[in-house]
This record gives C-alpha cells, sequence and structure tokens, in this order.
C-alpha cells in the first residue's frame, strides 16, 4: 500500500522558519558579544592599569629613580614601597606581574620587581632583556611615549602585557609600570558571561516558540507594546537600561551642540557581584544587585538611574540644581554604604559595596557626553582601587 506523504502545516512552517532565523541571529549575537565584551574586558583592565599606575606615582618618587636602581634595598624606604607595591598588586587577582623598569637602550633596568610564587623577583639594578612582541615599540618608549597594550603567549603565560609612563614634575618620563593580566582568567570570565547571553537566548527561543506557535493558532500576529517598554527597563531592578541610556544621551550630545548644557554623571560600580555569584548562587546575586540598585535609587531618585551592565550604573544629574546636590548626594551614598557594614547580623547578599566617582560636563573639554562618562568612569577606578587596596593592608 503507497504511503502518503505528510503535508508540513502552516504553522510548522512559520515555526521552522522562526526558530531557523532566531537560531542565526543567536550565533551572530552571541559571537559579536564575546569578541566585543573581551575587547571591553581588555579596556576595562587598561583602565584599572591607568588607576593604579596613579597610586604607583604617589607611592614612588620619581626624582630618586636612578637612586632606586643603582642603591635598591639599601636606599631608606626601599623595602617598605616594594611591600605596599605588593600590596597593590595582590588587591587584584587577575594581576600576575607588576614591575617598574627604566627603559634604555641596552634593555629594562630594573626599578621595583615582585615576587611570585614560581618566578623570583628581579634585583633592582638587573637587566631584563626587551619583550619581543614589544620590539617595534622600543623607539617610542625610550621617548618616553604610551605604548598599545599587547596580548600574548610565552614561557610566563597567556598575558596582557600594559605599560605606562611615569613622568617627573617637569614632565620627563623617568620609568615605565608594568602590568600583567592573566588572560586565562580573563578569557574563563569573558567565556562565562557569554554562556549565560546563550541560555538567555536559549529562553528567549523557548518563549518565541510558544508565542510562535499561540499566534499562528489563531492566524495573527499582533504587534505587543510591552516588548517597547522592555526594550528600555532593565528586568531584574525595574530600572531604565543601556537603551535608555543612550537615547538620553543624544539629548544631552544635541544641548552640549547648542551650548547649553549642565549636567554631571556618577558611575556606580557594585562590587563582589561575581563572587556572590559563586558563591552564594545567582539567586542570591540577584538579590544582593538589587539591594543595591535600591540603594542608589533612594539617594538619587530612580527616574535618573541607568543600569548600563551588569554591575554599573549611572546616575544623571542634569541641570543646575541637580548638579549643585551631585556632590552632596554622591557622600550621602558613601555614607549609605558605610553604615550598611557597621549593621550587625547581616548576610552578605544584604550588603551593598560599590565604588563612584563623578565628573561634571565642562564647556570647551568635553565634546560629547561620553567624555563626561569615560571621567566618571575614571575616578570610579581609582576609588575601586583604594578601597581593595585598603582592604588588602
Amino acid at each position: 500500500m503507497e504511503t502518503k506523504k505528510r503535508k508540513l502545516s502552516l504553522r510548522g512552517k512559520i515555526l521552522i522558519h522562526v526558530l531557523i532565523l532566531f537560531t542565526i541571529l543567536t550565533a551572530a549575537y552571541v559571537a559579536i558579544s564575546y569578541f566585543e565584551f573581551k575587547d571591553y574586558t581588555v579596556r576595562d583592565c587598561v583602565d584599572y592599569a591607568k588607576g593604579l599606575c596613579s597610586l604607583i606615582e604617589d607611592e614612588l618618587d620619581a626624582e630618586h629613580i636612578d637612586d632606586y636602581i643603582e642603591k635598591g634595598f639599601d636606599y631608606p624606604g626601599y623595602t617598605e614601597i616594594r611591600s605596599r607595591l605588593s600590596k597593590l598588586r595582590d588587591a587584584y587577582p587577575d594581576i600576575v606581574f607588576l614591575y617598574v623598569y627604566q627603559i634604555r637602550e641596552d634593555g629594562c633596568h630594573v626599578v621595583f620587581d615582585l615576587d611570585t610564587d614560581d618566578i623570583p623577583a628581579s634585583l633592582p639594578g638587573e637587566i631584563v632583556e626587551f619583550d619581543e612582541s614589544y620590539l617595534k615599540y622600543i623607539p617610542d618608549m625610550l621617548a618616553g611615549k604610551e605604548v598599545p597594550s599587547l596580548i600574548s603567549r610565552d614561557q610566563f603565560g597567556y598575558l596582557l602585557t600594559i605599560y605606562m609612563p611615569m613622568t617627573d614634575t617637569e614632565g620627563n618620563c623617568k620609568c615605565y609600570v608594568g602590568v600583567d593580566y592573566s588572560m586565562d582568567l580573563l578569557t574563563e570570565y569573558v567565556a562565562n558571561i557569554v554562556k549565560k547571553i546563550v541560555l538567555i537566548f536559549v529562553a528567549v527561543m523557548v518563549f518565541i516558540t510558544a508565542a510562535t506557535i499561540f499566534a499562528a493558532n489563531r492566524g495573527i500576529i499582533k504587534p505587543v507594546k510591552q516588548l517597547e517598554n522592555r526594550a528600555f527597563r532593565d528586568t531584574l531592578t525595574g530600572l531604565l537600561n543601556r537603551n535608555a541610556y543612550y537615547d538620553y544621551n543624544k539629548i544631552l550630545d544635541a544641548q552640549i551642540a547648542a551650548g547649553d548644557a549642565q549636567f554631571s554623571i556618577i558611575m556606580v560600580d557594585v562590587n563582589n557581584l561575581k563572587k556572590m555569584n559563586d558563591k552564594y548562587g545567582h539567586e542570591k546575586g540577584n538579590q544582593y544587585l538589587k539591594n543595591s540598585a535600591d540603594l542608589i535609587a533612594s539617594v538619587f531618585g530612580r527616574e535618573y538611574l541607568y543600569r548600563i551592565g551588569g554591575d554599573e550604573f549611572v546616575v544623571v544629574m542634569e541641570g543646575k540644581e541637580r548638579q549643585a546636590e551631585s556632590t552632596h548626594l554622591l557622600q550621602e551614598f558613601r555614607a549609605r554604604i558605610r553604615d550598611y557594614h557597621e549593621r550587625k547580623g547581616l548576610k552578605p547578599w544584604e550588603q551593598v559595596y560599590a565604588a563612584a566617582g563623578i565628573a561634571d560636563y565642562t564647556s570647551g573639554k568635553d565634546t560629547c557626553t561620553e567624555d563626561v562618562l569615560k571621567r566618571a568612569d575614571m575616578a570610579m577606578y581609582t576609588e575601586k582601587v583604594e578601597m581593595k587596596a585598603a582592604r588588602t593592608e
């Protein structure tokens, strides 16, 4: 008997087309997200290194770099400075090597170097050969210029290397602060973020599949107004999200172009979110993040607050009156965080740990809102570095 070939229903055809399209979009989005987030993480490390360099500059006296090289441990205060540098390095688990070199024609002259578990430190005054990956930048380093960060894989591991010039009071480069981040840890962190993105997309795919079946059964496809709202709201905290912030940026940029902009930006970064997720689970991590968001909103106002990243929040203080009270509110926010730390009986996810930085729009200096955000971000990272250093002492 001849078997009839089953004809695919219209509902099935719609569902298959939707799933294929969504799978392609998901794969493209995940691939793009991976590389963009990896680049963002590298830029994040560079910003950290700049903040760390600022702290190291406070520890070292640029006028005595040559004395550090020639006399080393015999120079007054050298051992104490080296100990403080070790504490700064230990405050960052991603940092493998931290060192200070003076670049000369014959190589890198060691000013400070720190021991690791596997590799003993070079002594002050020793000459270290130039890293092969930086050979083409040696002329720039001899001239005291900034050089790009590089990723390399050699006998020391898979590393992101960052060199920051350190200058004296006259602006002359006296040495370079070198920071090597473990790319293994950074890559693992990025991979975990991408996994979460995939899980979110899978959940969305299930939802879209169900919605497609629902719509196909009735032969209708209606625009859903709620989706437009979701595009500008963070689902976890209920705050305005990155999309809403970028839309607001356009308004502020237009005001800057017109010459009548007046605003401040406060950047807030919630500390220890990854550790909270890893140790207590994502449910507690989400509760910790919502507690942090509620505290920020209670001080600055929910209508001015945007969640632009996993643990990053931005407050825009627009107008003369709001800008005038921004510094006071920031002080109140820090006081509220200290109050949390003094309370007894709170679970770790019931507390709030965060660093914040502020920057005011300056006419003639800032050409766009992004310029103000970068300065606020830098101020926040400087506070974050200080907080980590303080916890290690």
